[in-house]
């Protein structure tokens, strides 16, 4: 190795993303100096600067960009991208915001184009990510699998979880909702609060949340789904489970106390009886810290949630190109070697895709606090906010 200056120097913020898992979303800013270097830069990211399409797909990115600055971030101190960088004709060329992301003097131009470009590449990610090319089909077919355990009792008005022919078992719901897929400014903004910022994070585009009436309730629920087969265990997606509402270790020994006392009773007594209206008070946390999964979650936010993957069958678009064709050439000389050629390997007629949602279990108690309570929703989604526009500006927490 040839003693050179040029040899003992590095991009050290590139080198955090590959050797030290940040994200590029951190670095603090771009290390090209010419236009040579900005082209070679956007190929290696995936887009032709030479091909109209490309650059068209790049453009639409930066003006939802800068969109989302002024209206959904609006950062107090960097409210209005300067006119000189908030259009296409006053940019002209895509290439150059590489450039100014590239500025050493960290000047207000160079800061409010790296913000540019660190949300055109989560709007990028987010438009190409191929699990939303299916998505209505999708959800509509893990939707069908928990709306054939929900009825509605005519008489009473409500909603349980189980069928009408076996009362016993069902479990009354206070609150049942769909969670409807969020739209993609939502998306950015729970990018922007994530260390790994990849869609591929994404699990709560299709989801259900259910609120009974106690704890207890609430593992009866997670009970009927394992046996119903309403999800499928080996499909929960580890690491993702979170239980904060029912202390695991005391619920077991309650619960196997119970269960000893009628074996011993045949049948409820008393006391079994004073044991299962205490259940409730004895099975909950006493005391829960901050989440190490999400630090934007409140300390007083309590449920059960867990991802699970679908394994979803859809049908082949290329499939019905096949038939088609293949009933054209049906007739005529020489048309199977035509097929075959045109279509060289067995074309499916469905495909088999796995896909995430959440599943979100709650007593009422709990969701009239994440409604109204320390736990909001609304103070959550502030936090998210601030997060978002700390990291998309390079400010670090005070």
């Amino acid at each position: 190795m040839a003693a050179t200056r040029d040899n003992f120097t590095f991009s050290w913020p590139f080198f955090k993303v590959l050797l030290d898992g940040e994200s590029i979303v951190d670095v603090p800013r771009l290390e090209i100096q010419t236009m040579e270097e900005a082209t070679n830069f956007i190929q290696a990211y995936g887009f032709d600067p030479g091909d109209a399409e490309d650059v068209d797909l790049m453009w639409r990115a930066f003006d939802e960009s800068v969109t989302f600055l002024e209206r959904s971030i609006a950062d107090p101190e960097y409210p209005k991208v300067p006119d000189h960088l908030r259009n296409r004709k006053a940019v002209n060329d895509i290439r150059r915001l590489l450039l100014i992301a590239s500025d050493k003097s960290a000047g207000t131009d160079q800061i409010f184009t790296c913000a540019i470009l660190r949300l055109m590449h989560l709007y990028i990610h987010i438009h190409h990510d191929p699990r939303l090319q299916f998505f209505d089909e999708v959800q509509n077919q893990i939707l069908n699998r928990l709306e054939n355990y929900l009825y509605v009792d005519s008489e009473k008005g409500v909603t349980y979880l189980g069928k009408p022919e076996d009362p016993q078992n069902s479990i009354k719901l206070v609150y049942f909702k769909k969670k409807d897929r969020k739209d993609r400014e939502r998306e950015i903004i729970k990018l922007l609060h994530k260390k790994e910022n990849a869609v591929e994070e994404i699990y709560d585009r299709i989801g259900f949340r259910l609120v009974t009436e106690t704890k207890f309730d609430a593992i009866r629920v997670v009970r009927l789904l394992v046996e119903k087969n309403i999800i499928s265990v080996p499909n929960v997606r580890p690491g993702r489970s979170r239980n904060r509402l029912v202390d695991f270790k005391r619920l077991v020994f309650e619960v196997e106390r119970i269960h000893t006392h009628f074996g011993k009773n045949n049948g409820p007594t008393p006391y079994i009886e004073k044991m299962i209206r205490r259940l409730d008070s004895r099975i909950g946390f006493s005391r829960l810290g901050r989440s190490l999964i999400n630090p934007h979650t409140s300390e007083h936010y309590r449920a059960i949630q867990f991802t699970c993957r679908e394994l979803v069958r859809i049908r082949n678009p290329q499939y019905q190109a096949y038939e088609k064709l293949r009933v054209q050439l049906s007739n005529l000389h020489g048309g199977d070697q035509v097929l075959n050629e045109a279509f060289p390997t067995q074309v499916q007629k469905y495909l088999h895709v796995f896909f995430p949602y959440e599943l979100q279990i709650m007593d009422v108690k709990s969701y009239a606090d994440s409604i109204f309570g320390k736990s909001s929703h609304e103070e959550y989604r502030r936090k998210q906010l601030e997060s978002a526009r700390l990291r998309l500006f390079g400010r670090r927490p005070a």
